[in-house]
């Protein structure tokens, strides 16, 4: 444990300014896409993703993680990630349009990576060695909060990696007292349900065996039984 906040510490100490650049990127790019959903913007958003996931690969785990157990292994996790956006630059797939739906879920996951260090204050935690936005979670739920908010069509292959991100998240909540990362369990909860749903109902449109609402009742019991899994292992 000693080894997982000293990292934290040192990475927060050496980038904090790189850090508050990313921030305001997102926050700032989040905003013009809600206001005027241009080309260049939703370029920008994407860019900004493969960006955000290198740093977390090469900057947060590769330089400051090192000494951890698995860090290789989550630098290739997150150059995945990358590469679900770059797939995205590439095929023009997600549209980062507001459909109308779910965007008030959205818009408070992505305030979500803003708590992350308002937690750890009131834990009693302080700066450096603390959470921040900017951390694996937080990057991994700002990306959930643009899908869900910007939701016309969306990258179901960046969607997957965050959820496998969040199951890993909840191993940490016990093992490194980090309980900031159910943050990013919770809000997986209702993604699951909403893109899965709706990706039924695509699929099963017309006459079909199952019915959509066989299988979106299907989707909530397993969302369900994932959310209780959840709940006692941090408990």
């Amino acid at each position: 444990m000693d080894a997982f906040w000293n990292s934290i510490a040192l990475y927060n100490e050496a980038t904090w300014l790189w850090q508050l650049v990313f921030v305001v990127l997102s926050a700032a790019l989040a905003i013009v896409l809600w206001v005027r959903p241009c080309t260049w913007a939703k370029i920008a958003v994407k860019v900004l993703m493969v960006l955000e996931s290198l740093w977390i690969a090469f900057v947060y785990y590769m330089k400051f993680c090192g000494i951890r157990e698995h860090s290789n292994v989550m630098t290739i996790f997150w150059c995945m990630v990358a590469a679900a956006w770059v797939y995205d630059l590439a095929t023009h797939f997600s549209s980062f349009q507001k459909s109308g739906k779910h965007v008030s879920w959205g818009v408070l996951m992505l305030i979500l990576p803003l708590l992350y260090p308002v937690f750890s204050l009131i834990r009693g935690m302080s700066f450096p060695e603390m959470t921040t936005p900017m951390l694996p979670s937080g990057v991994a739920l700002y990306m959930l909060g643009m899908l869900m908010t910007f939701n016309r069509k969306i990258n179901f292959f960046a969607f997957i990696f965050i959820l496998h991100w969040a199951f890993i998240a909840i191993s940490k909540i016990r093992l490194f007292n980090i309980p900031e990362d159910a943050l990013l369990a919770a809000a997986c909860l209702p993604a699951m349900f909403i893109f899965f749903g709706e990706a039924a109902e695509r699929a099963c449109a017309g006459s079909s065996k199952p019915s959509v609402r066989a299988v979106k009742t299907l989707i909530f019991f397993v969302v369900l039984l994932i959310g209780i899994c959840m709940v006692a292992s941090y408990v």
